[in-house]
């Protein structure tokens, strides 16, 4: 845990190492990249809403209009730090017990976690932890990296040192179906999907899921 606030703290402060574009400073939300992630999710956004991996509060302030109350979480306290700043009248909190959620059960109707997951080490523990302060049929909203075997042959062809350089703060790479996978272990169901932009028409540069908590075993 140490280690992570330690990296995502150089990581707000524009300090690490950039060798490619996705490596830098996340750029502002703009309206027209908004517009286009609420087209999808909207209909799944409801009630009090978590984004997890909140980051500097962009997003939260853009989605606030569309739910009842909302709160952010991360783990860099240099960003919690900027979220506050940038929007005070948000609450926001620094993420400290090894990924626990400082949240009693059943506390949110929908869970945003936006170009987040492929920076999470124990992507299990946080399922779980979602699906704990979930609500039982309430939402959670994910946009990450997609890998294809025709995507995965052109990075290895032309940018495979910079893509997997090992101060990268993406540590994991998706595939639609084996993040279907593990969502349904930890307690998701998908129920909806979109390519979040492409190459070329088809070759996805990422993906957006909406997976609803259900019971386990179900």
């Amino acid at each position: 845990m140490g280690q992570a606030k330690s990296f995502y703290n150089r990581y707000w402060r524009d300090e690490h190492i950039k060798v490619n574009p996705f490596d830098v400073l996340p750029g502002e939300w703009t309206q027209e990249n908004f517009d286009y992630h609420l087209k999808f999710f909207k209909p799944y956004i409801s009630g009090r809403l978590l984004d997890f991996g909140c980051g500097d509060g962009q997003f939260l302030h853009m989605v606030n209009d569309y739910i009842d109350s909302g709160a952010g979480i991360d783990v860099s306290q240099v960003a919690i730090e900027k979220a506050k700043n940038n929007y005070p009248n948000l609450e926001f909190h620094e993420l400290k017990s090894a990924c626990l959620l400082p949240f009693e059960d059943n506390s949110f109707d929908t869970v945003s976690v936006v170009d987040v997951l492929e920076h999470v080490l124990d992507v299990e523990l946080i399922l779980m932890e979602i699906n704990r302060v979930l609500k039982p049929g309430g939402n959670m909203l994910i946009a990450t990296s997609e890998l294809t075997r025709i995507k995965t042959i052109l990075i290895a062809l032309k940018a495979l040192d910079d893509y997997f350089y090992p101060a990268s703060p993406h540590i994991r790479y998706f595939t639609r179906k084996n993040l279907a996978d593990i969502l349904k272990q930890k307690g998701f169901e998908v129920i909806d999907y979109q390519k979040n932009r492409t190459y070329f028409g088809f070759i996805p540069r990422g993906q957006m899921v909406v997976a609803s908590k259900v019971e386990l075993g179900k």
